[in-house]
């Protein structure tokens, strides 16, 4: 598993709360405190470890620029990174807890209840097999 750093987590954020790919500028553009050179150097980094991919290139003014987005694989790493964060915290921060406090970060309560009806029903073949 990869352990991302918190730049290469910065980037992967920026990528995934946009809809269209993005050149390496728009993602400086995008997220304060990340330079052009570090965003570069991590997105060759997250390229090699397959969590971005190349989806085109664009005229950027005069030049041409590649734009990026994120795979599915950056989900599954981006998860694992925060299970083993979780872990660390665990004996402070009940399961019921986290839950709860995730949930309530969400002001859309359409979404909110959408999320509810799936953790039960996630709750539930849990329950099955741990029977």
């Amino acid at each position: 598993m990869t352990q991302m750093n918190p730049r290469e987590l910065d980037v992967l954020n920026v990528l995934w709360k946009n809809d269209k790919p993005l050149t390496s500028t728009d993602i400086v553009n995008e997220q304060r405190g990340l330079t052009q050179s570090t965003v570069i150097a991590v997105l060759r980094k997250l390229l090699k470890d397959g969590l971005v991919e190349i989806a085109g290139v664009t005229h950027s003014g005069k030049v041409l620029s590649r734009t990026y987005r994120p795979t599915e694989a950056s989900r599954s790493v981006i998860l694992q990174n925060f299970q083993n964060d979780y872990r660390n915290f665990s004996n402070v921060i009940p399961k019921s807890s986290l839950c709860a406090a995730i949930l309530e970060m969400d002001e859309n309560p359409d979404k909110s209840k959408e999320e509810i009806k799936k953790l039960k029903a996630i709750l539930a073949d849990f329950e099955k097999k741990n029977k």
